[in-house]
C-alpha cells in the first residue's frame, strides 16, 4: 500500500512537472482571453455583491451575452443576470433594481429592454412594465414614480406615486410639482397645482399636510429644502407682473409651518447699474446673510450674428492677451463677464458688496452659518499660465457684515481649505513649505505645520516649481481641530491653540519606516473621531509591502492584513462591518474579495483569468544600487520564469520617471499603445528593468543618465544582464530620455524613444495641441524639469546641452523611433527631426508614424501592427532573430496597406 502511495505521488509531481513544461509564451492570441471584473457593487447590509467580466481586449466579442452575477456573500450561491448593463442595491440590501437590455444574439429585435425589482429575500421579480421609469431608494422599500394624468391650461398635470415594494401599499399625491422628501419619503414638501394658483405643502407621507404658503394673489413660483430639511427657501411674485421673476422670498420652518419675508427685490438698491437676479437664494447664518447674484439693470442690446469673411481666417496672436490663441480655441478663455458680488443683510435690508466685477472665484465655508470668505483674484497672472503651472491669485478676506476688504497673500499658488465650522482657513505655501492658519474673526495668518518638526511637503519632489504638501486627513467634528499628514504620520492640530500639537500616530510611522494613511468608509467624510477606532492603509518603505492596520484610542496598533501585494477597499457596508476590496500583485489579478472589516477570514468571490497558469509569467524583484551621483537608487527588476542566476539575459530597460511604488501591479496581457507590455516581454525570456529616476533641475538628461546607466551597470557587474543584449525604450518624457542616453553611452545594442522632444528648444515654444497650451510650462516648472526660461545667462546652453539633436553624431545605437503625426503632447517634428538627423548622417533609424493617430495609438489594428514590429525590433537585435523585410527592405508609398513585410529576410 505504501509503495502504491510513493507510486502515486511520483506520478503526480510528474503530471505538475509536465503542465508546468507545457506553459507558453504570451502571444498575440493570448490578449483576447484576459477579462476585468466590473460592476463591483455591495448591499449596504454587505449580505450580496454583485459582478460581471468583461474581456480587456474586445475585438471579436461583441456578439457576448454579458453576465452579471449576484452573489450571495455567506452560501456562495450565486445568480446569472443575463444582458444586464444597470444595477443597484436598495431597501437597505433587501432589494435589487435592475434593467434587462436585449441579447446582442437578438438581431431580429423580438425583445425590448426591461426593468426587474427582485425581493432578496425570496428571489421573487416584479417587472416594471410601464412606460415611466421608476425611483428606488437606498435605504427604504419606497418606490417613486411619476406620471402625467392630463393637462391644465396646456400645461401636464403630474401624479407621484409612491409605492412600498415590501407591503405593496401606495400613496398617490395628484396635481403636484417639484416633490423632495430628506428623510427616506417619511416626509415630503411639494407644490400642489390647484388650477388658479399653486400651493406649498409638507406634511408626512402618510398623513396631513401642513398647507405652507399658497396666496392666489401673491403666487408661489418655485421652492428649495435646506441640507437637512429642517428648513426651506420659497420664491413669490407680489403681482402678475413678476411672474417671470419673482420678486419675494420667504424662508419656512418645515416643523411649524410658519414663515417670513426675509427679502422684496422691488426694496434693494444696488450702486450702479446692477439689480438682483431673481432665484431661490439660499439664506444663511441664523437667516442674517443672503449671497445673491445681479444682473445689469438695462441689458446690452444683442448684436446681430456677424457672417464672417471666408475668404481668408487671420489669427492674430498679441504678445499681452490674457489667454493665448491656441488655447482660446480649446476653451481657454472665459466666455461671458463676472458680475459683482453682494451679500443681502436681512435685518438692514442693504447690500454689501463682497466681490468686485470680474472676480471669478469666491471660496466660502461649508457650513450654515459663517462670516467670512476669501476672494481668489486670479486676473493678474492668467496671461502667465503659458509658462506656469496652474494659475496663482491674490488672495483677500472679506467680512460678509461690512464688505471690508483684507489683503492675506500675493500671487499665492494654492486655494483655501475651510474648517467645517467656517471659523478657519488653512493655506499652504508651497514656496515656504508651511501649513498658515487664518483666524478670520481677528485676520491673524500663523504657521501651525513647523510645530510638527518634521516635513509636511513631499520630500521626494524633483521638480522646479514648489513641492505640494502631504495633504489634510481630516478635521474634528466641531471644526477646531485638523488632522494633517507628514511623510508617515497623522498629526493633530489644535486650531484654538490651547493644546499641544502632537502625533495623532503615535508617530509609529516614522519609529516602523511606516506610511500610514486614514482608510475612511466614505471617500467624501471629512471629519476624522479620533476618539474611535481608525483603518490607516500602510506601506512599509522598506520592501514595499501594503497592508491596512486598526488604530485604536488608546495608541495600540493591530495588524489586520499586509503583504507583497497593493489592497484597495471599494465599499464598506453601511454598519462598517464588513467590505469588498480587490488585491494585485505582480503574479496575481485584481480580483474581487469580500472581508469582515477585521480581515479575518477574507473571501475570493472572483477568480477572472484562471488562464494565467497556462503562460510563463516570471517575477519582480525591488532592486537597489548606488547611482553615479554617490545616492542610493531603487528599481524593479522583473525576471523570466525559471530564471537561472548562472546565466546572463537578454534585457530591455523600460522607465519613466519612479516606478517602485508600483511594485504590486499587475501587468494584463496586452496589446501596445506605445510602451512595451511588460509581461509580453518577461514571458518570452527577456530581463526587463525599470530603474527609478530621481531629477536635478536643470540636469534632467544627465540625472537620468546617473540612474538609468549606473542600474543598468549593475546588472550587467551580477551576472544579469548580458551586455551586448541589452535594449532601451522609453515614451513621451522617458522617450526623450532614451534618445538623449543614446549620445551619452554606447551600452545599448538598440534604442526606441517614442514621442521623443530630440530639441529642448523647439519644444520650448511648442503647442500641446489637445490642450493649446504652449509647452514652456512644462520646462519652467513640471516634468522636464530646466527650472528655467530658454533666454538669460547660461540658460540657452543649458537647453542645447539637454538637447540630443545636437549631439546625434554621437549616436551609435539603432533607433526605433515611434512618432505619430497627430500627437497631441509632443509635436510631431521632434520625432521626425531625429530621424533626419541620424538620416543625415547615415545612421541606422526608423521612423512609426501611424498617420492620424496620437500620443499614444487608438487604433486597434495600428496596435496590433506596432506590437509585432516593437517585438521584432528587440529580438532582431537582442535575441539574435532574423531581420523581418519592413527593417531591411523599408515600405514605400506603394506598398502601405499591401505588403506589411513581417516576414523575415531570407
Amino acid at each position: 500500500m505504501c509503495l502504491k502511495r510513493i507510486f502515486g505521488v511520483l506520478i503526480l509531481l510528474l503530471v505538475v512537472w509536465e503542465a508546468g513544461a507545457q506553459k507558453r509564451p504570451l502571444d498575440l492570441e493570448s490578449y483576447k482571453l484576459w477579462r476585468r471584473v466590473e460592476a463591483q457593487k455591495m448591499s449596504e447590509d454587505g449580505k450580496w455583491v454583485t459582478y460581471r467580466f468583461a474581456y480587456i481586449d474586445g475585438e471579436g466579442h461583441d456578439k457576448d451575452e454579458p453576465v452579471t452575477y449576484l452573489r450571495h456573500v455567506a452560501t456562495g450561491k450565486e445568480y446569472e443576470l443575463r444582458n444586464v448593463n444597470y444595477v443597484n442595491f436598495f431597501n437597505g440590501g433587501k432589494g435589487l433594481k435592475y434593467t434587462v437590455n436585449k441579447s446582442p444574439l437578438d438581431t431580429a429585435n423580438l425583445t425590448s429592454d426591461s426593468t426587474i425589482l427582485l425581493s432578496l429575500k425570496d428571489m421573487k421579480k416584479t417587472y416594471w412594465d410601464r412606460e415611466y421609469a421608476c425611483n428606488e431608494s437606498p435605504r427604504s422599500p419606497l418606490i417613486t414614480y411619476t406620471y402625467s394624468i392630463g393637462e391644465a391650461d396646456g400645461k401636464p398635470v403630474n401624479r407621484l406615486v409612491v409605492w412600498n415594494f415590501e407591503t405593496g401599499d401606495s400613496t398617490v399625491l395628484d396635481s403636484i410639482e417639484y416633490p423632495v422628501s430628506y428623510d427616506q419619503y417619511k416626509t415630503i414638501a411639494y407644490l400642489k397645482n390647484n388650477g388658479t394658483h399653486k400651493s406649498l405643502y409638507v406634511g408626512p407621507l402618510k398623513g396631513k399636510h401642513r398647507l405652507i404658503y399658497g396666496d392666489p394673489k401673491a403666487p408661489i413660483k418655485n421652492f428649495s429644502l435646506k441640507m437637512g430639511g429642517r428648513e426651506g427657501v420659497f420664491t413669490v411674485a407680489s403681482d402678475t407682473s413678476y411672474l417671470k421673476n419673482p420678486d419675494l422670498l420667504y424662508t419656512f420652518s418645515v416643523a411649524d409651518g410658519k414663515y417670513k419675508l426675509v427679502m422684496d427685490l422691488k426694496e434693494v438698491e444696488l450702486p450702479g447699474e446692477y439689480k438682483i437676479s431673481p432665484s431661490t437664494y439660499t439664506v444663511f447664518n441664523h437667516g442674517k446673510y443672503i449671497l445673491v447674484d445681479v444682473e445689469p439693470k438695462v441689458r446690452e442690446p444683442r448684436k446681430p450674428k456677424a457672417k464672417p469673411d471666408t475668404s481668408f481666417e487671420l489669427e492674430l496672436w498679441k504678445w499681452d492677451d490674457e489667454v493665448s490663441q491656441s488655447r482660446q480655441r480649446q476653451g481657454g478663455t472665459r466666455l461671458r463677464r463676472e458680475m459683482p458680488k453682494y451679500v443681502y443683510h436681512v435685518e438692514d435690508k442693504k447690500c454689501i458688496e463682497i466681490a468686485p466685477a470680474d472676480i471669478e472665484r469666491i471660496s466660502a465655508p461649508t457650513c450654515e452659518n459663517y462670516e467670512y470668505v476669501i476672494l481668489v483674484d486670479e486676473a493678474p497672472y492668467r496671461r502667465f499660465s503659458d509658462w506656469k503651472d496652474g494659475v496663482n491669485a491674490d488672495l483677500y478676506l472679506v467680512s460678509l457684515e461690512t464688505g471690508e476688504r483684507k489683503p492675506l497673500f500675493k500671487d499665492f499658488e494654492g486655494r483655501p481649505v475651510w474648517s467645517p465650522n467656517g471659523r478657519y482657513a488653512l493655506l499652504y505655501r508651497g514656496v515656504e513649505k508651511v501649513w498658515y492658519k487664518l483666524d478670520v474673526r481677528t485676520g491673524e495668518l500663523s504657521d501651525i505645520s513647523s510645530a510638527i518638526g518634521y516635513p509636511v511637503y513631499d520630500e521626494d519632489h524633483d521638480k522646479p516649481k514648489p513641492a505640494d504638501a502631504y495633504g489634510i486627513a481630516g478635521w474634528s467634528e466641531d471644526g477646531n481641530t485638523v488632522y494633517l499628514y507628514d511623510r508617515y504620520d497623522i498629526w493633530t492640530i489644535d486650531l484654538t491653540g490651547k493644546n499641544k500639537t502632537v502625533s495623532l500616530t503615535r508617530e509609529y510611522g516614522r519609529k516602523h519606516n511606516i506610511i500610514l494613511r486614514w482608510l475612511k468608509a466614505d471617500y467624501d467624510t471629512k471629519t476624522l473621531d479620533a476618539s474611535q477606532s481608525l483603518l490607516l492603509r500602510t506601506v512599509k518603505v522598506s520592501n514595499l509591502d501594503m497592508g491596512i492596520y486598526r488604530f485604536s484610542p488608546n495608541g495600540k496598533f493591530k495588524k489586520l492584513i499586509e503583504g507583497p501585494f497593493s489592497i484597495y477597499v471599494n465599499q464598506f457596508s453601511t454598519d462598517g462591518k464588513s467590505c469588498i476590496f480587490t488585491r494585485q500583485s505582480y503574479t496575481e489579478f485584481r480580483d474581487l474579495w469580500w472581508s469582515k472589516s477585521d480581515f479575518t477570514h477574507p473571501k475570493r468571490l472572483t477568480h477572472a483569468n484562471p488562464q494565467q497558469e497556462n503562460y510563463k509569467w516570471g517575477s519582480v524583484r525591488l532592486v537597489e544600487w548606488t547611482n553615479y551621483e554617490g545616492k542610493p537608487n531603487r528599481g524593479l527588476l522583473y525576471l523570466p520564469e525559471g530564471y537561472d542566476s548562472t546565466k546572463t539575459y537578454p534585457t530591455i530597460v523600460n522607465f519613466y520617471e519612479t516606478h517602485t511604488g508600483d511594485i504590486h501591479m499587475y501587468h494584463v496581457p496586452a496589446l501596445s499603445s506605445a510602451m512595451i507590455n511588460t509581461v509580453t516581454y518577461v514571458s518570452n525570456g527577456y530581463v526587463v528593468f525599470m530603474p527609478d529616476v530621481h531629477f536635478t533641475v536643470g540636469a534632467p538628461g544627465e540625472s537620468s543618465y546617473n540612474a538609468v546607466v549606473s542600474g543598468t551597470q549593475m546588472l550587467i557587474d551580477k551576472g544579469i544582464a548580458d551586455k551586448d543584449r541589452i535594449g532601451i525604450q522609453g515614451h513621451s518624457w522617458s522617450g526623450y530620455q532614451v534618445a538623449y542616453l543614446v549620445t551619452r553611452t554606447n551600452m545599448f545594442k538598440c534604442a526606441n524613444p517614442g514621442a521623443a522632444v530630440s530639441s529642448m528648444v523647439s519644444a520650448y515654444t511648442g503647442i500641446r495641441s489637445g490642450s493649446g497650451m504652449p509647452r514652456m510650462f512644462m520646462y519652467e516648472e513640471t516634468q522636464s524639469r530646466m527650472g528655467k526660461p530658454l533666454w538669460g545667462e547660461g540658460n540657452t546652453e543649458m537647453y542645447i546641452k539637454n538637447s540630443p539633436i545636437f549631439f546625434a553624431d554621437k549616436i551609435e545605437t539603432p533607433l526605433l523611433i515611434f512618432h505619430c503625426d497627430a500627437d497631441e503632447a509632443v509635436p510631431y517634428s521632434e520625432g521626425l527631426n531625429l530621424f533626419l538627423a541620424m538620416r543625415r548622417l547615415q545612421k541606422p533609424a526608423w521612423l512609426l508614424n501611424y498617420k492620424g493617430d496620437r500620443h499614444f495609438i487608438y487604433n486597434h489594428a495600428a496596435e496590433v501592427d506596432w506590437t509585432i514590429r516593437l517585438q521584432q525590433f528587440f529580438d532582431y537585435y537582442l535575441k539574435d532573430a532574423p531581420m523581418p523585410r519592413w527593417m531591411d527592405e523599408g515600405i514605400d508609398v506603394n506598398e502601405r496597406g499591401i505588403d506589411q513585410k513581417y516576414d523575415y529576410v531570407k
